[in-house]
Order: C-alpha cells, then sequence, then structure tokens
C-alpha cells in the first residue's frame, strides 16, 4: 500500500511540475522570440557597484547571441560573447567561459526586459529543486538624439541675399566719396585729382548693406568691409568688397562695404587729416548700423571689421585709436580747423561698439603706440615686396618716382611689427606674408579676382570663427583628479545654449548632464570619434568631433 502511494504521488508532482512548466512557458514565452525584443541597443542592469550592458544580435528560435561588457570603472572595454540556448525546460547560458543551466521566466516591455532566473537542483537525487531569484529588470538602452545643425559662419547656408545700396549713415564736407579707378596708377590719379581738391563739397556718405534672405535667426554678427585707395580713390562697389560682403552675408553674417571721404593735396599734413576723416566717418558708419541694430538684425555684441591697404589702416585706428592719442595734425592751427572728434563727427549717432577682431590686409598704422593698450584680436595678410604700404617699417608710396613718399609722407608701420607687438602683447593674432608680392594680394595684374582672395576669405572666416564660437567651445577631456575618474567625461565650454547634441562611434555613452557626457570607449571598435552639437542661444549651430 505505502509503495503504490508514494509511486503515485511521484507521478502527480511529476505531471505538476510538467503542466507548471507548460504553463509557465505560454505565459512567459521565451524572450528572444518577442517581437519586442531591439536588436539594435544594449539593455543594462545595476548590481551592486557594476553595472551590465548585454547586446542580442543573433536571434533563432532556439537560440540567442551577442555581445556583453561590464561596466566596472575602465576606460576602454572589450565586449565579450554570450548565448542563451533552449534545452527541455532550461536554458544554458554561456559567457566568462562558463556555462550555467537555468529556468527562466521572462517578459518583454517596451522599455527593457523583466526576468527571474532559478537555478536546478535534485532533491534526493529524484526532484527538481528551483531557487529563484527576485525579479530583475533589464532597462533598454535609449540612444541619445542627435540633430546636426547647419554650421552657420562656416558654410553657405543661401545663395539668396538682400542688398541695400546707398544707405545714408551721415554726411561732412569733403573733396569727394567715391573715386572707381581700378586701372589708373595712383600717380597719375594724384595728377587727375589736383583739380578736384580745390573746392570743398557737402558730401552725403553712404553704404551698401548685404543679409541672408530669410533667416529666421533673430541677430547676426556684422562685419564692416572698407575698401583701399590710398584715401583718394576707391569705392563700395568695388569687386574684392561686393564679393565679400556676398560671401559672408551667404554664410550668415549682415554685412556692410562703406564709402568715406577721400582727397587731399600733396603737402603738409593733408594725407594724414584725409586717413583722420575717413576714421571718422567709418566710426560714424559703425554708429549708424549700431543704432539701426534690430531694424537689420545685427548683434551688437559681435561686430568685426576689415579692410585693405588704406581701409586696413581705417579698421586698425578704428579699433585701437582713441581720441587722447589722435595725432596733433588732427587738431586746429592757424592753417588748418580742428577736425573733431572720432567719436562725435559725420551723424549725430552716439552709440557705443566694441570691435571683436580685426581682418587687416596691407595695412598699417602711423604710430605703433597705438597698439599700447591692444586686446582686439588681429589677422593680417601683406605682401613683402609691397611698395605702397609697407610690410615693415618705411615710407608709403615708394612705388611713385621722384622721393614723392619720403619729402611728404611719415614712415608706417607694416603688418609685421604689428604682427610683433600684439605677440609681445599676448593678443591672439595672426600674420600671413606672402612671398614675392606686392600690393593688392587679392587681385591679378587685371584687377581679377585671384586664388589669393579666396584663401584670405577663408583665413578671415576661421579667425572671426573664433570669436564667436571660442576654443572652448570645443569638446574637451576632463582630466581625472584629484582620483582617477570612474569613467571618461568630456565637455563643451559652451553654457549658453538652447539645445545640446552628443554622439559617439566606437563607444556608448552612459550619461550626460548639462554641457558634460559620461562614456565608455569599446576597444575593438575601428573609429572612436565623440560628436557634439549646439545650438547657441543666439540660434547659430555649433558643430566639433573629438577622436580618442
Amino acid at each position: 500500500m505505502c509503495k503504490k502511494f508514494f509511486a503515485f504521488s511521484f507521478l502527480l508532482a511529476v505531471m505538476f511540475v510538467q503542466y507548471s512548466a507548460i504553463y509557465a512557458r505560454d505565459k512567459n514565452p521565451v524572450f528572444w522570440m518577442s517581437e519586442n525584443l531591439d536588436t539594435s541597443t544594449y539593455y543594462y542592469l545595476k548590481q551592486n557597484d557594476t553595472a551590465y550592458y548585454f547586446k542580442f544580435e543573433k536571434i533563432t528560435d532556439e537560440k540567442a547571441s551577442g555581445k556583453y561588457f561590464k561596466r566596472d570603472g575602465r576606460i576602454v572595454v572589450v565586449p565579450e560573447k554570450f548565448s542563451i540556448s533552449q534545452k527541455g525546460k532550461n536554458y544554458i547560458i554561456k559567457f566568462d567561459d562558463r556555462t550555467e543551466k537555468i529556468r527562466l521566466e521572462t517578459s518583454v516591455k517596451e522599455n527593457g526586459i523583466t526576468l527571474r532566473y532559478a537555478t536546478v537542483n535534485k532533491v534526493l537525487g529524484i526532484f527538481n529543486k528551483l531557487n529563484w531569484t527576485e525579479s530583475l529588470f533589464l532597462k533598454k538602452y535609449k540612444k541619445p538624439p542627435f540633430v546636426k545643425y547647419p554650421l552657420r559662419y562656416k558654410t553657405k547656408l543661401s545663395d539668396k541675399l538682400i542688398i541695400k545700396n546707398d544707405v545714408v549713415y551721415g554726411s561732412s564736407k569733403g573733396y569727394w566719396d567715391s573715386y572707381p579707378s581700378e586701372t589708373d596708377s595712383y600717380f597719375d590719379v594724384l595728377t587727375k585729382g589736383v583739380l578736384e581738391t580745390v573746392s570743398i563739397k557737402d558730401l552725403s556718405l553712404k553704404m551698401d548693406i548685404y543679409s541672408p534672405e530669410n533667416d529666421s535667426i533673430e541677430l547676426r554678427p556684422l562685419i564692416v568691409f572698407v575698401h583701399g585707395g590710398g584715401f583718394y580713390i576707391g569705392d563700395k562697389k568695388s569687386e574684392p568688397m561686393v564679393e565679400l560682403c556676398k560671401n559672408f552675408a551667404e554664410m550668415g553674417y549682415v554685412t556692410a562695404s562703406v564709402n568715406y571721404r577721400l582727397g587731399f593735396k600733396p603737402v603738409g599734413p593733408s594725407i594724414e587729416r584725409a586717413g583722420y576723416c575717413a576714421l571718422q566717418d567709418v566710426h560714424a558708419a559703425m554708429r549708424f548700423l549700431v543704432s539701426n541694430a534690430k531694424k537689420y538684425k545685427i548683434d551688437p555684441d559681435l561686430i568685426f571689421i576689415a579692410g585693405s591697404s588704406a581701409g586696413g589702416v581705417i579698421s586698425l585706428n578704428l579699433s585701437y585709436m582713441k581720441n587722447e592719442n589722435r595725432s596733433k595734425n588732427t587738431f586746429g592751427s592757424f592753417i588748418y580747423d580742428d577736425l573733431g572728434n572720432i567719436e562725435s563727427s559725420t551723424n549725430t549717432l552716439k552709440q557705443k561698439f566694441q570691435i571683436k577682431a580685426i581682418a587687416n590686409m596691407w595695412g598699417a598704422v602711423t604710430d605703433l603706440s597705438v597698439l599700447d593698450n591692444a586686446r582686439i584680436p588681429v589677422i593680417s595678410f601683406h605682401g613683402d615686396a609691397d611698395k605702397v604700404v609697407p610690410v615693415d617699417y618705411d615710407f608709403p608710396f615708394q612705388d611713385i618716382k621722384g622721393g614723392f613718399s619720403s619729402i611728404v609722407l611719415n614712415k608706417m608701420y607694416g603688418s609685421l611689427p604689428i604682427h610683433i607687438k600684439l605677440k609681445d602683447r599676448g593678443v591672439r593674432e595672426e600674420l600671413h606674408i606672402f612671398e614675392g608680392a606686392g600690393h593688392s594680394l587679392n587681385v591679378d595684374v587685371d584687377n581679377n579676382l585671384n586664388k589669393n582672395f579666396y584663401f584670405i576669405s577663408s583665413m578671415i572666416r576661421d579667425f572671426f570663427y573664433l570669436e564667436i564660437f571660442p576654443e572652448k567651445y570645443k569638446i574637451q577631456s576632463v582630466p581625472s583628479t584629484p582620483l582617477p575618474r570612474a569613467m571618461p567625461i568630456y565637455k563643451t565650454g559652451c553654457k549658453d545654449y538652447l539645445k545640446i547634441f552628443w554622439e559617439i562611434e566606437g563607444g556608448i555613452i552612459i550619461g550626460t548632464r548639462e554641457n558634460e557626457v559620461m562614456v565608455i570607449w569599446f576597444g575593438d571598435a575601428k573609429t572612436h570619434k565623440l560628436k557634439l552639437s549646439v545650438l547657441s542661444d543666439k540660434e547659430a549651430g555649433f558643430y566639433d568631433e573629438y577622436e580618442f
């Protein structure tokens, strides 16, 4: 009787276990057969101080395999392989050169996998005893979204521009404000202009303003371009100035090409006074643009200036010269009237502004002390055989015969001594010297734009860009001090942003906080690259890449 009861009980237990297993299997389908399982990402689980990341790569009805790694303080990990296969009611797991036989119950959800497992032990060598764990949750890793914004101020955004011609910014008395002459020699121009300097006229001073069409950004940086011509000739519509204005407006800037008072008598301090009048006019043009910042969508905190030859002289002096260090020749005397202050001539506007950076194209200064308190970055371009404006310290217009320059003019400090002075002061600067080249580097002998024009334009673009997005905006590795960090952290110095995105190749982003990101690199990846995309608070896109 006892033997029959024991046998019956054993059979009932076996039937119960089998039924329970079938029921559990129907209720909890094998998770790698689930349509919800995502094979494109990781699932992760944290236990104690270690996090485990699993990625399923190959799935069949009988077997699933993939790779995993442990986040345990290493900067670089090499993911290892794992596999799960079904054998009857059990599952065989292989990882870390180990093989485990377990029972498994799973539930796959949109945001992860809930599971519990049990080891199988024999009781009395007959019964299976299952020691179930608590339920575990493997959270689905969501790759951070990434948006790469158009690289404003470095790449062309649009070729459709709004051009406002002949915008009046002020008025003054002078000889003339426009003298287009691109083929005559400077000596011929001076000869023709002698009669023109007999009488003074009332001049209405104008500029052309360029801006991108259909641009949604609220405020944009401004570049004012100033043509050259020895304070005697030139016009805002010269081809180099027009093309520079167009190129930078297409990249998202507001640009302006300015006319200013020209002409002088080739005697005494007249040339220096003409240069000062030109400086006053361009200063007035700046004040006009700042006072109309909303109208033209100008960011008054991002103002740049660029000039060639006499325009370079104006650009440097406008940025550095103060009324207290203006030349004595600009004040009143027995012969000459006082020309007035820099900030209060040509128009009555009082707006202040600060230049962020200067592009000096074969310009110079008459007094190097004007740079004593220099802080504004300068990029300069000059030919080492320039006979019109010296690259070093010398008389200008040495191409005019008869010793005209040494008789009428003072020596000037060209781009080389300017470069040395700024470098000594620790001011950000660049100097590009063109070997064997003369004046007007950006045009050929027929006055057509040459390859130097495009090189100079690209260098100005990159130099100005660093004032809008400084070096600190680039991806920086955070030093592991005072103790080594558990994970590598990278950051950007950009804090005033509207949106920020990170993306990685050859690794995984495991955490973000404000402008920082924590990553793990995969040692077996061919490429290790971290990408950053920022939409600044000024609605401008910035992008950078960091290679590990």
